[in-house]
């Protein structure tokens, strides 16, 4: 289990892949932090929309895949880290990515 709190871990994430489909991001710190089900699915997907909102993230792509979305029809985002977003996680000492 990372010793990073969600927010941080997540932005960690898409830092190190350049970009990353919510589904992705959401599988990967649900097995990260031993975590299941819908409940910490949409927690992540929530979390990934208020970095979003605070502007650290860039939405890149979208696509509906119910396939990638257990089944459901909703809205999948690709999210990319924005250079304010960069700057912040250099600025707090969370970026793993030398730029």
């Amino acid at each position: 289990m990372p010793d990073m709190h969600i927010k941080g871990h997540i932005l960690q994430l898409i830092e190190r892949n350049e970009t990353m489909w919510d589904y992705e991001v959401a599988d990967e710190v649900m097995r990260a932090y031993e975590l299941s089900g819908d409940y910490w699915y949409g927690t992540v997907r929530l979390t990934l929309t208020d970095l979003f909102s605070a502007g650290l993230l860039d939405e890149v792509e979208t696509t509906v895949d119910p396939a990638k979305s257990g089944g459901r029809k909703q809205v999948l985002f690709r999210f990319g880290l924005n250079d304010f977003g960069r700057e912040r996680m250099r600025q707090t000492g969370l970026s793993v990515v030398n730029r």
